[in-house]
């Protein structure tokens, strides 16, 4: 009887430990699923074609520009809030994508937005207008190689969007503000925002300050302190409408 007993504990036992271990195993599991399906997806859906007579704007980033964690991404980016508030005549389509940087460098699982379908799609979409905002998941420790790095390939890209056939008018967007994460340093961001208005300044290009337009909203960036939700999208999409709409005011 007392051996049975001792039977029965030890299955009890071992079906315990079998369970607890298929639980951790699932756990494990999700969180691989969930970290390929933000970093590995390259999450970029196809950019539809502009309106015809329409002028059309090329929004180039990474996860905060493609709308990563929002609800109803297509309705809350960014570049959707913006072509809402400039209207029917302009054509506004995201080719932001997760888990890219701006340097032509960049450790796994982040990936160059050099790389990307979305750098080519958004050249050939000959946009009359370029808004360019990368540089946050570059300020991750993994991926700085120092300002001088950042500063020489943001100047590539510059020169690359200027140098399109449609010459497009080319605007550098400071990164947004970020709220006390371990990954990124507010240094890092602060180097390359100085380095963004120089090169806009050396490059004949307009400076979008959305990094001044999003530091005193941690509210909208409760999720993980680098993600805007959508009150966030609509401070950035407002603070390049208010841009573009004070240039054309000026050049009118």
């Amino acid at each position: 009887m007392v051996e049975r007993l001792c039977a029965i504990r030890m299955l009890v036992i071992i079906a315990t430990i079998i369970a607890y271990a298929g639980q951790c195993l699932l756990i494990l599991a999700l969180f691989a699923v969930l970290g390929l399906f933000y970093y590995g997806w390259h999450f970029a859906p196809s950019a539809p074609s502009a309106a015809p007579g329409t002028i059309r704007v090329a929004c180039i980033g990474d996860s905060i520009t493609c709308g990563a964690l929002l609800k109803n991404r297509k309705e809350n980016c960014y570049p959707a809030q913006l072509e809402k508030m400039l209207g029917n005549g302009y054509s506004v389509r995201n080719f932001g994508v997760n888990g890219h940087t701006l340097q032509k460098k960049a450790t796994w699982p982040y990936r160059p937005y050099w790389n990307h379908k979305n750098f080519g799609a958004s050249s050939r979409f000959a946009p009359h207008i370029v808004l360019i905002m990368l540089g946050t998941n570059d300020a991750v420790r993994l991926n700085w190689k120092g300002i001088g790095s950042f500063r020489d390939d943001y100047r590539a890209m510059l020169r690359h969007y200027c140098s399109l056939p449609c010459r497009p008018q080319v605007y550098a967007m400071t990164p947004p503000a970020e709220f006390p994460t371990r990954k990124r340093s507010n240094e890092r961001i602060g180097e390359m925002n100085q380095a963004i208005r120089e090169l806009a300044k050396e490059m004949a290009v307009g400076v979008i300050e959305t990094n001044a337009a999003t530091a005193n909203h941690p509210e909208c960036f409760w999720f993980d302190g680098v993600h805007p939700d959508a009150k966030g999208a609509r401070i950035i999409a407002k603070a390049v409408y208010g841009k573009l709409l004070s240039e054309r005011h000026h050049s009118s």
